[in-house]
């Protein structure tokens, strides 16, 4: 009688240890979740990478009309214009941003709550962000686009930047203390201007730390980099693409699980005053780190979804959808943007 007593215990603890486990596994690889729609997260702040070509080409305004137009009925509240790549000295020649004022007054006659960001981007290499004359020519390219052609703020997209990438950290705070000063003159703004950066996805530091032999991740942020943009930037951009990933499935998991990680992260007492913003690929360039059919604007927006619907995320934290770029994006992808995110049939 006794041992089987013994053996039942045995069994029933058994039991109540593979359930257990069971959960973990669940809450932790599929998660308890809810069943909202996109509409439900969707807040009205989107954003979209805009071409070159409106900064330095002089466009009709019913060029510029049609594009607020199109922009505006698709959700979208901010332009990441791009007004020309930093050279080395970290200035840009005028003659690339020529066009960026009649561009940014029109915009504004239209529609005066659409923000216009001056996208600046480089790759990290060619610039020396140690050197403090290339950061003072990157500044005054802030204060000409901000204060005086009156955008609304600046887009860092220099990539990649690192953990422990000291200058361009400094290159933030002292863009944060120019932003701040003064006021601009085309439009006798003085509001707030906007500092935006984009950074690549994010992955935990633990994660990085047990998976080091296995795996040698090229560009990504770990918490602290997140953390230490988060101390100066209005808003993050997380760039889910180009991962290399070749399965729908995947990619769909990796951008619910990034929704987590980052929304939780942006949690932190140092970020809960900056804005956080996914940004999803519309571009179709097949090459190596990227499949098209794979990483596209309906999958990261359903892996998006489900990050969002899952209790370990902090949904509240999410700002919006930033969609690179615009010169990409053809109508079945807004139809498939609309109808997942705008809920537009």
């Amino acid at each position: 009688m006794r041992r089987h007593r013994f053996k039942n215990f045995w069994f029933v603890a058994f039991v109540i240890f593979f359930l257990f486990t069971l959960l973990i596994v669940w809450v932790f690889f599929v998660g308890l979740r809810v069943d909202k729609n996109g509409k439900f997260y969707n807040n009205g702040h989107n954003a979209v990478w805009v071409a070159h070509e409106w900064a330095g080409e002089t466009k009709s305004l019913h060029e510029i009309q049609d594009l607020v137009a199109k922009l505006t009925s698709h959700n979208i509240d901010t332009i990441y214009l791009h007004v020309g790549p930093l050279n080395a000295d970290g200035g840009i020649d005028p003659e690339t941003y020529k066009a960026t004022a009649g561009f940014v007054e029109n915009v504004k006659y239209q529609r005066d709550d659409l923000k216009v960001l001056a996208w600046m981007g480089q790759i990290r290499n060619k610039l020396d962000l140690s050197d403090e004359k290339v950061r003072r020519n990157i500044l005054n390219m802030c204060t000409i686009f901000t204060k005086m052609i009156g955008m609304d703020g600046v887009h860092y997209d220099i990539e990649p930047v690192w953990d422990e990438d000291e200058d361009f950290i400094k290159l933030l705070e002292e863009t944060r203390e120019i932003l701040d000063t003064g006021t601009g003159v085309m439009y006798g703004d003085d509001g707030h201007k906007i500092l935006s950066v984009a950074l690549a996805e994010f992955i935990p530091n633990s994660f990085v730390w047990w998976t080091e032999k296995i795996s040698n991740f090229q560009n990504y942020n770990t918490e602290k980099n997140y953390l230490n943009v988060a101390k100066y930037a209005d808003e993050i951009v997380d760039m889910v693409y180009d991962t290399g990933i070749d399965h729908d499935f995947l990619y769909k998991w990796f951008v619910k699980e990034q929704v987590i990680w980052v929304t939780d992260l942006m949690d932190d007492p140092i970020a809960r005053d900056t804005m956080l913003l996914i940004g999803i690929p519309a571009y179709e360039d097949v090459k190596d780190g990227f499949n098209p059919d794979v990483e596209n604007v309906g999958n990261a927006i359903l892996g998006l979804i489900n990050g969002l619907n899952d209790i370990r995320s902090s949904h509240e934290k999410f700002t919006g959808i930033a969609i690179y770029p615009e010169w990409e994006i053809d109508e079945r992808e807004w139809l498939i943007f609309d109808g997942l995110w705008n809920e537009k049939n």
